[in-house]
């Protein structure tokens, strides 16, 4: 009788998963549980595959440091330790050098009108401007192909997360090299940092972000403008964005 799978792929790939470092492992295991795009070839292959990590972020795992990804996400909220802790140095100058062009993001139009294009700590996550653009192009603009892109629900750009609604009004922000102050690596305590970010700067999907501060006047809730609202002092310039369906 001859080998079948089991014997021909999935125990070569669970010795050599085993093999790996701890930190691969658990990396590659939040990828699949928070990534929506998942590369599946056969069931059994994929749950053993670590593909999902990103090549850079699977050498970029300090080997002299006590903190694991799990350690990471489970230090809470405002509590996380900083990524220059367990990331090599040079993993983070190569990861940001990605940005050199500048970063982009997608606001909500009525919010970033309203509350400006910082949060209240007074940053934004962004992503390579060209990373981001590449997405619009592939994706064509539409809606639901673009949510799927940044690893949210198809239902995110729809008014109250109702698919049988209208989509929001969205725009994109462009921000030059120049005013990517203090870029860095998310460290997951940012107040922009949800259920799914994961250790490393990326999103689960693969795409990679970071972080830059936003100046107090551009960041404010309703009257915490102190009648100072004025858009063109922001950073970044503003371009229209025509998701569709």
């Amino acid at each position: 009788m001859g080998k079948g799978i089991g014997d021909a792929v999935i125990r070569p790939l669970k010795n050599a998963l085993d093999d790996m470092p701890v930190h691969v492992r658990q990396l590659s295991e939040m990828f699949r549980k928070h990534g929506q795009k998942q590369n599946r070839n056969t069931d059994g292959v994929t749950d053993l595959d670590g593909t999902n990590v990103p090549d850079a972020l699977r050498d970029g795992w300090r080997r002299d440091t006590d903190w694991t990804p799990n350690d990471v996400v489970d230090a809470g909220w405002g509590d996380r330790p900083q990524p220059g802790e367990y990331l090599d140095a040079d993993y983070i100058d190569q990861h940001l050098a990605r940005f050199d062009d500048g970063a982009s993001r997608i606001y909500f139009s009525d919010a970033l009108h309203t509350y400006g294009p910082g949060q209240r700590d007074h940053a934004t996550f962004a992503f390579p401007t060209s990373e981001l653009q590449k997405i619009l192009d592939d994706t064509g603009g539409d809606a639901h192909a673009v949510a799927d892109a940044l690893g949210i629900d198809a239902k995110y750009f729809h008014i109250d997360n109702d698919l049988n609604l209208p989509l929001k009004d969205v725009e994109i922000r462009h921000f030059a090299p120049e005013e990517l102050t203090n870029l860095r690596l998310p460290s997951g305590n940012e107040s922009g940092a949800n259920e799914n970010w994961l250790p490393g700067g990326y999103l689960p999907t693969g795409i990679p972000e970071a972080v830059i501060d936003v100046p107090e006047t551009a960041t404010g809730y309703g009257p915490n403008f102190d009648g100072d609202y004025n858009p063109g002092m922001w950073p970044g310039t503003a371009n229209s964005l025509g998701l569709h369906l």
